[in-house]
């Protein structure tokens, strides 16, 4: 088994949504796991991206309001199979970008959710205690992906819209910042659902 563990963001044209997600989901998995974060590389792609296109300067002013690291995530670029193919996990901000990718590369549909929703089944496997104890970031969020679609039936909400981060790039800062808050908690959700070492171990 792979010791490191592809993630890749998704959502239109890769500027706005996707990199603040990179950054976030970064900032989460570095406060839980410290330098052993470094096993999970997290990059982003957009559907309808425009290749170094550069990150909307909002990004940055969101992630200031926080109270998160300003990471530099790199310019836009667009998705495609070999994006798709090398990721363990694709997050997408919708469920129309999440079957794009479906559509791209239809093996991948047991490892692509969007963001929303796989928080929504991380909740529901980490407060049942559902997940192997790992010693290992990247093995503890394989185990999450690997658990995670035997409940989305469960886990779905009764309106299928609300696993949508609606797309935000060019409104106002505080309507880009909503949007943050929103993938904040998502990604912090996440993060915490994921196993830890098991009892005496020493995390690696």
């Amino acid at each position: 088994m792979r010791t490191r563990f592809e993630v890749l963001v998704v959502c239109t044209a890769n500027v706005s949504r996707s990199p603040l997600g990179v950054a976030l989901l970064r900032h989460h998995l570095t406060e839980r796991f410290g330098e052993a974060a470094a096993t999970i590389r997290v990059t982003s792609a957009g559907t309808d991206a425009r290749d170094g296109e550069p990150t909307d300067r909002a990004v940055a002013e969101v992630l200031r309001r926080l109270h998160r690291p300003v990471l530099a995530t790199g310019p836009a670029r667009r998705l495609d199979a070999r994006l798709v193919d090398t990721a363990d996990l694709v997050l997408t901000m919708t469920r129309t970008q999440r079957a794009s990718v479906i559509t791209t590369v239809p093996p991948a549909q047991r490892r692509v959710f969007t963001v929303l929703e796989l928080a929504r089944i991380a909740r529901r496997l980490g407060g049942d205690h559902r997940l192997p104890a790992s010693s290992a970031p990247a093995a503890a969020l394989r185990a999450l992906v690997t658990a995670a679609p035997a409940w989305r039936g469960p886990t779905a909400p009764q309106d299928p819209a609300s696993d949508d981060v609606a797309d935000v790039h060019l409104l106002e800062v505080e309507e880009q910042l909503k949007a943050g808050r929103r993938l904040d908690e998502a990604f912090a959700a996440v993060v915490a659902a994921l196993p830890g070492p098991p009892a005496g171990a020493a995390p690696r």
